[in-house]
């Protein structure tokens, strides 16, 4: 049986799009860091997802007379507006418990956030409507729910893909990234913050020097606390290299084997060769893409950066 939740960590300046793409091929809707692929329409909830949620988030009472005036009055707009403050709250809870930031400013019903808070983990597991695929940056075992942290390590559920890339081409990606017009680099507010502060760097130089020499860098610290990831059995490791295939500079061999791997772990069926391939328009996700930005003084502080020494390949 396929797989119905997983968190996917993958560092900013991964190339993560490249794997988002593959998820939503497979039938996960993103939620996190990335949305749905673009092209791929999200599935609305299958039968029997919507009572036990209103259910979870309203009370049995109100989740009844929710699906009874929906039935005598078809009143379709009332029920949809509240399945979809719950499944947001929801998204909010989840989110938290993954030792994620949240805004305290919020327009959702704090009543509600606080119902499905007080839901045993394994209960949030099926109470998200379909088939998620979580996407984090860092997932940090010190800033995670314990109870969430203690589910996953006595049960292996859900599915947990820890998603690398080399250290040079994600900083070198991750700087330019940061590097667009503020209007481009989305809104996590350290983006929003590093984009004003490497507008202000004369060269590409200046860029990665402060990049390699800033602790609070994004990605930096992040991708320090994914190392545990790495060597925990339970946890599935696909790297960029490996699924750039040959648009990028890798090979067929190498992305089929590691999607070989993915599809056994989520339980799908689909074969390899039915999933999309990359396309190859988009430069700063070719391997090696940072030879021609490095020079020997930035090899040298990636040699010695605390952060970097066990992802410096």
């Amino acid at each position: 049986m396929p797989v119905s939740q997983m968190i996917v960590v993958s560092p900013c300046g991964n190339g993560t799009e490249l794997l988002n793409q593959i998820t939503t091929a497979l039938g996960y809707t993103s939620r996190g860091t990335m949305g749905a692929a673009p092209g791929n329409p999200q599935d609305g909830p299958g039968p029997g997802e919507v009572f036990p949620l209103l259910k979870a988030a309203y009370g049995q009472e109100e989740a009844t007379r929710l699906l009874r005036a929906y039935h005598a009055e078809q009143a379709a707009d009332r029920l949809a507006k509240a399945f979809q403050g719950a499944v947001e709250a929801l998204w909010r809870v989840w989110w938290k418990r993954l030792g994620q930031p949240v805004t305290t400013a919020t327009t959702l019903d704090s009543a509600v956030e606080e119902r499905l808070a007080r839901q045993p983990d394994e209960q949030l597991l099926r109470l998200l409507p379909g088939r998620d695929c979580w996407y984090v940056n860092t997932l940090d075992p010190q800033r995670m729910d314990p109870g969430l942290l203690r589910l996953w390590a006595t049960t292996g559920t859900p599915l947990i893909i820890c998603h690398r890339r080399g250290t040079r081409d994600r900083i070198t990606a991750q700087v330019q990234a940061l590097s667009q017009p503020a209007d481009q680099v989305g809104t996590l507010p350290d983006h929003l913050l590093y984009q004003q502060i490497l507008s202000a760097q004369p060269s590409m130089d200046a860029k990665l020097t402060l990049a390699l020499t800033d602790p609070h860098f994004p990605g930096i610290a992040e991708s320090a606390h994914t190392h545990w990831l790495t060597h925990h059995p339970a946890v599935i490791t696909l790297t960029h290299e490996e699924l750039a295939g040959p648009a990028y500079g890798g090979t067929n061999e190498a992305r089929r084997t590691a999607l070989s791997r993915l599809l056994n772990a989520t339980g799908s069926l689909h074969e390899p060769a039915t999933l999309p391939t990359p396309h190859p328009g988009h430069p700063h996700l070719h391997i090696g893409h940072a030879a021609q930005h490095f020079s020997p003084h930035h090899e040298h502080l990636v040699r010695n950066h605390p952060h970097m020494k066990a992802d410096s390949h």
